[in-house]
C-alpha cells in the first residue's frame, strides 16, 4: 500500500473513532464540554458563545488529524517495527498525548473550578482511551498486514 493510501485509511479511522467516541461524550454528564472547550480556545470565543456546530467541527476534525498522525508514523516505524507493532504504539503515544495535551494545556484555560475540571478531564480520559482503542482496531482492520 502507497504512503498516501496509508494516510486516508489512518485519517479515516481517525474520524471513525471519533465519531465513536460522541457515544461515551454523549453518555456522560459534561457531554460534550471538551470539544466545546477545544473549539473555544481555538476561535477565541467563551465557550458559551461555541455552537454546537463548531464544536462538532473541531472534534471530528481532530480526530481526522489525529488519525494522519498515526498514517506519519505508520508509515515511517512500519517497515521497521511490523504493522501491528506500530499501530500499537504510534496509538498509545497519540492517546498519551491527547490526554495531556487538553488536561493539562487546554483545559486549565477554560476558567472552570478545579471540581468541574477534574469531571470534566476524567470524562475526557475515558473518551480519548475510546478514541485510542478504535482508531487502532480500524486501522488494523483497514491496513494490509
Amino acid at each position: 500500500m502507497s504512503a498516501v493510501d496509508t494516510l486516508l485509511v489512518c485519517a479515516l479511522a481517525g474520524l471513525v473513532a471519533a465519531v465513536v467516541m460522541d457515544l461515551p461524550m454523549f453518555l456522560m454528564p459534561e457531554g460534550f464540554t471538551p470539544a466545546s472547550v477545544a473549539a473555544a480556545k481555538l476561535t477565541r470565543q467563551p465557550i458559551e458563545a461555541v455552537s454546537q456546530v463548531a464544536a462538532q467541527v473541531v472534534h471530528h476534525g481532530t480526530g481526522l488529524v489525529g488519525g494522519l498522525g498515526l498514517g506519519a508514523a505508520v508509515v515511517v516505524l512500519e517497515p521497521q517495527l511490523g504493522l501491528w507493532s506500530t499501530v500499537i504504539l504510534a496509538t498509545t503515544v497519540l492517546t498519551v498525548f491527547i490526554i495531556n495535551f487538553f488536561g493539562f494545556v487546554v483545559l486549565p484555560r477554560a476558567g472552570f473550578d478545579a471540581e468541574r475540571r477534574e469531571t470534566v478531564f476524567q470524562q475526557w480520559l475515558f473518551s480519548a482511551v475510546v478514541y485510542g482503542v478504535v482508531v487502532a482496531a480500524v486501522t488494523l482492520l483497514l491496513l494490509p498486514s
